[in-house]
């Protein structure tokens, strides 16, 4: 049986096809890479995220060197929050030294590039011969899995939805104080610009904030100009989601905006957000693009075809499968 991956507008479709959809969990997921145990946990990305849950462990191999990627050719496996891109098949790769399949990620992402980081394919891929995976350190930066792995895996990490967490150590990572104080700060964003308060509003943005050539005060005077613009003006953020790194921390949503009644701009909304010398989190980088975030379903079924196809070490711990329900809708 192959599993079924939709979006939730399907789920009315699939409920009067299938009994199972009855059964369905709901949920953005994220895998937190572990550089120093080589292990990759897939987790569901939850609005609270202490409802997140351990989905599966799979053993990987990284870059020949140690370190944090800082330039092209380094050949270490960078250390980040990224979004998954667009995958590539095997008809575009050399699948001797790539596997079955291959999930780009968006590195550098706006902080790699405020920190002047360099280099591209960085991607989530098999190992090709997976005797290679018996050597931990051994790919040019990216993260490689068993091919098995991978190949069950690429069905989970749909582009553009699901994010890769790349850190030293797990415990460097998602600490509950970072992500309770990212979720406020960006909820009280949030409401700073609905209510049309500027100053408030550009509190939130670091000194060295930057947008599309917009330095700090630049970006000021283009929503002051906005502001003036929109007697009416509404924005909405759903499902805000948080992973936090030890460098800076991301806040994910979708984003409606509507301005005069008229003018409406719906999308994604990414915040990158660093802690400054006096402690508070404020906005360093922002993005906004067309491809909304939608949680995956899955079946019971579906998790355990997943865990059953895991290759390599099954010492990786205990798999644990998401409660019964569903999570709201991002």
């Amino acid at each position: 049986m192959k599993p079924l991956f939709v979006s939730l507008a399907a789920i009315p479709f699939l409920i009067s096809q299938n009994v199972e959809a009855a059964e369905k969990n709901q949920s953005m997921v994220f895998m937190a890479v572990d550089k120093t145990k080589l292990i990759a946990e897939l987790r569901t990305w939850t609005e609270d995220f202490a409802k997140s849950e351990v989905l599966s462990k799979f053993p990987i191999a990284i870059g020949k060197e140690k370190g944090d990627k800082l330039k092209a050719g380094d050949n270490r496996t960078p250390e980040g929050i990224y979004f998954t891109q667009t995958h590539i098949s095997p008809s575009q790769i050399p699948v001797e030294k790539y596997g079955p399949k291959a999930v780009p990620l968006d590195f550098p992402n706006p902080f790699d590039l405020f920190q002047n980081k360099t280099g591209y394919g960085i991607w989530l891929h098999g190992a090709g011969n997976d005797n290679r995976m018996a050597e931990a350190t051994v790919t040019e930066g990216c993260v490689a899995f068993y091919n098995r792995d991978i190949k069950k895996l690429s069905s989970w990490l749909v582009p553009y939805q699901a994010a890769v967490v790349i850190s030293r150590d797990l415990e460097s990572i998602n600490r509950t104080d970072d992500m309770q104080s990212v979720k406020m700060r960006t909820e009280a964003w949030l409401a700073a610009w609905a209510s049309k308060d500027l100053n408030s509003y550009l509190d939130f943005y670091d000194t060295d904030f930057n947008l599309e050539g917009r330095n700090r005060a630049q970006f000021k005077e283009y929503k002051q100009n906005l502001f003036a613009k929109y007697s009416t003006m509404e924005v909405k953020g759903y499902g805000i989601r948080v992973l936090a790194h030890e460098k800076y921390a991301v806040a994910a949503m979708n984003q409606d905006f509507t301005g005069n009644g008229s003018y409406v701009s719906n999308g994604r909304k990414v915040l990158y957000w660093i802690k400054g010398k006096d402690g508070q989190w404020k906005i360093l980088r922002e993005t906004f693009g067309e491809h909304r975030f939608e949680p995956l379903a899955w079946t019971q079924q579906d998790l355990k075809l997943l865990i059953s196809s895991q290759a390599g070490d099954r010492s990786l711990g205990e798999q644990r499968a998401p409660p019964r329900g569903t999570t709201k809708k991002l």
